[in-house]
């Protein structure tokens, strides 16, 4: 529901998307291969600060209580950091749903308290890889901005060298 295009460019916008919003959006920009090939250049841009797991195919990001459905002004965030935070991420759901026979409890974006059974556990980085199995043109850009303020200037550098390279047809 979050899916939109800038029109007459091949930009394109989503929120945080489940695992079949991931393959949907996917299949939609490239018309299920008959409009753009699937082993063409994708670049997705992810400008999210905090560390996202995958908990059953839906996506749970790891933010502080203060900040559960609002904007996450998280700080000097990196990508490397977010890459390690994201692995002990995983861990502690792991920790979590062991301690709790099976179960995950955990706060949704409308601040609902949820408790599902987690029979898959995932990481942000595991579902990409996957991704390019079946597209292996598909690059993911991790550049964690901050929502109140401009990008800074070597995030910016580095959304430009994504780009870079790229026909005006390629699916942003």
């Amino acid at each position: 529901p979050n899916f939109h295009r800038i029109p007459g460019y091949k930009v394109y916008m989503t929120g945080q998307p489940t695992l079949d919003g991931i393959k949907n959006v996917l299949n939609k920009v490239t018309g299920e291969g008959k409009i753009y090939p699937k082993d063409g250049p994708i670049i997705w841009l992810n400008l999210r600060q905090e560390p996202d797991v995958y908990v059953n195919g839906q996506p749970i990001c790891a933010r502080p209580p203060n900040k559960i459905g609002e904007y996450a002004e998280l700080g000097n965030v990196t990508r490397d950091l977010i890459k390690v935070d994201e692995a002990e991420f995983v861990k502690v759901i792991e920790g979590k749903v062991k301690g709790n026979d099976g179960k995950l409890k955990y706060v949704d974006v409308n601040k609902k308290e949820l408790e599902v059974e987690a029979k898959d556990v995932v990481s942000l980085h595991d579902v990409i890889e996957k991704v390019k199995e079946k597209f292996p043109g598909f690059t993911h850009n991790r550049i964690p901005v901050c929502n109140s303020a401009a990008p800074l200037e070597a995030d910016f550098d580095t959304l430009c060298s994504a780009l870079e390279g790229t026909l005006i047809t390629t699916p942003v």
